[in-house]
């Protein structure tokens, strides 16, 4: 019994859960993208059912939309916090901490204006809810979208405290950005998956963008 129990191969369990941790960050964003792909998408079937149908030509008869100047701002506001968090992810792989640190400080800041400032064009719409197509799909989208990003940002905010917290740990193996540890590599993982996800949300912003202030 002894000698069968000394072949058995030893199991590194610290090992064994650090890259099920990094696994769990592949998937989770691919999982948070597919989320807001089922939200978004159902948005973007009513938008164009109702826009074709156009029952009695109730789709927008008076031309109302919500406005412009502020979709630009939104829309603005997310772009720069994807460009702001692509810099910075490239400044970590350089070593420099503190340009990540900074980057997603005010990557963050303005996800969070973006997501104030959809919330407050919503009250200040110049059509009721279900007034017409165009009304009630665009008061679908808001909340869903503000909603979207909130999350988002709190998700980015979990990773700039982490990195604050780590800062002085691993500063003496190149910082969170170069360092082998464990620690780094988790921090890393969880940072690409939600780079790739907030990328993939801000092309989403684009299409509705595109779809509510343009065409």
């Amino acid at each position: 019994m002894s000698e069968i129990t000394e072949d058995r191969p030893v199991v590194d369990e610290v090992q064994l859960y650090h890259e099920a941790a990094l696994g769990s960050h592949w998937w989770g964003a691919r999982i948070a993208i597919g989320l807001v792909m089922t939200l978004f998408g159902g948005i973007a079937f009513a938008y164009f059912y109702l826009r074709s149908l156009n029952s009695h030509g109730l789709w927008d008869p008076h031309g109302q939309t919500a406005s412009t100047l502020m979709g630009s701002l939104i829309l603005t506001l997310v772009l720069l916090s994807a460009i702001l968090n692509a810099y910075g992810n490239f400044r970590l792989k350089k070593g420099s901490t503190i340009d990540w640190q900074v980057a997603n400080i005010t990557a963050l800041l303005a996800g969070l204006f973006a997501a104030g400032f959809q919330i407050w064009e919503l009250s200040r719409l110049n059509f009721f809810p279900g007034a017409f197509g165009y009304a009630g799909v665009y008061v679908a989208f808001a909340p869903v979208y503000s909603g979207v990003i909130i999350l988002s940002m709190y998700w980015l905010e979990t990773l700039i405290a982490r990195s604050l917290r780590n800062a002085r740990a691993l500063a003496s193996d190149g910082g969170v950005g170069l360092s082998s540890s464990m620690m780094a590599e988790n921090f890393r993982s969880n940072l690409e998956g939600f780079s790739y996800y907030w990328a993939f949300v801000a092309i989403v912003s684009v299409v509705f963008f595109v779809l509510f202030y343009v065409l």
